[in-house]
């Protein structure tokens, strides 16, 4: 429809153009014939180079009728009068059809733009689609989790030794805190010092594993709290695709991440926000932390649970 509305918009454009340069054509012969026809009555042979002219529309106008007037006696060849009257009147109807030929343009239009909309829409549809088709590669999720655990006992006023029992009670809640989430389906799991690494290979299952990493990071937390001992958890969570080298481009920006030691909520990339903006009814908020210079200047995202 839209190269046939495109169609008839030059054709009226064309038909437009066309009665413009009659109207204008008219308006010339009008203002030599009338003016050359005057002072010819008065015998002034200033518009004489309009005779040609002006004999030639005459002789056509007597083909089709001829009559004189009588003025004072005098019979005047009036082809030439009936001519002007006969191509003002052109000129007015091409002035008033012009009306209508704009409405129609103005109609042509929006039947163009409103086809143009519907095209320009389905693309979009279309290129969303393939959009979303190209982040939902991104199917694997890794999370890096760092606990730290910390004596409250010990402080800079009652003295004592920082260091002490901070590895013990940082392995125990490792242990305690792997074998609450171990039988989480198509998990893979693996510790490297104080960091745990979980492997997913379903997005699917993102807010299942959260869900139960902060239930278990909270449930221990409580714990250690009743023994004067604080957790502290710093979790950092990306996604990549098969195609991707997890060892050199994923896991070194998982670290970067926990460097910025923001506590008790899991941060993660703009990568991430845009395949968890396609997770259907997701339980968590992405909540922009800042801009940090990590692999470049990157927004960095908190992921808040819903209430």
């Amino acid at each position: 429809m839209l190269i046939i509305y495109k169609f008839i918009s030059k054709i009226l454009q064309f038909i437009l153009n066309i009665l413009f340069v009659i109207q204008i054509t008219l308006m010339v012969l009008v203002f030599l014939t009338a003016t050359y026809w005057f002072l010819h009555l008065i015998n002034c042979s200033a518009f004489d180079f309009v005779a040609p002219i002006a004999d030639f529309i005459s002789n056509i106008v007597k083909n089709f009728y001829h009559q004189e007037v009588e003025m004072g006696g005098v019979y005047i060849d009036a082809s030439l009068l009936l001519f002007d009257l006969i191509a003002t009147a052109f000129v007015y109807m091409i002035t008033k059809s012009k009306f209508y030929f704009h409405r129609a343009f103005e109609f042509i239009n929006d039947c163009i733009n409103s086809c143009e909309e519907k095209i320009e829409a389905k693309f979009n549809k279309s290129l969303q689609k393939e959009v979303e088709k190209n982040i939902k590669k991104c199917n694997n999720v890794a999370v890096l989790i760092q606990l730290n655990a910390k004596n409250m006992m010990v402080d800079s006023c009652w003295g004592g030794d920082v260091e002490a029992g901070v590895k013990e009670k940082q392995e125990e809640a490792f242990k305690t805190f792997y074998a609450s989430i171990k039988n989480i389906t198509g998990c893979k799991f693996a510790k490297t010092g104080d960091k745990m690494l979980i492997m997913l290979n379903d997005f699917e299952k993102v807010d299942n594993l959260l869900h139960f990493i902060d239930i278990s990071i909270n449930r221990i937390r409580s714990n250690m709290k009743k023994k004067r001992w604080l957790l502290i958890s710093y979790i950092s969570i990306d996604v990549f695709d098969d195609n991707t080298n997890f060892k050199d481009d994923v896991y070194p920006l998982l670290e970067k991440l926990l460097t910025l030691k923001i506590q008790n909520e899991a941060v993660c990339l703009g990568n991430f926000c845009m395949r968890y903006e396609l997770y259907p009814e997701p339980m968590y908020t992405p909540f922009l932390r800042g801009t940090y210079n990590l692999a470049g200047e990157c927004d960095v995202w908190s992921l808040v649970k819903k209430n």
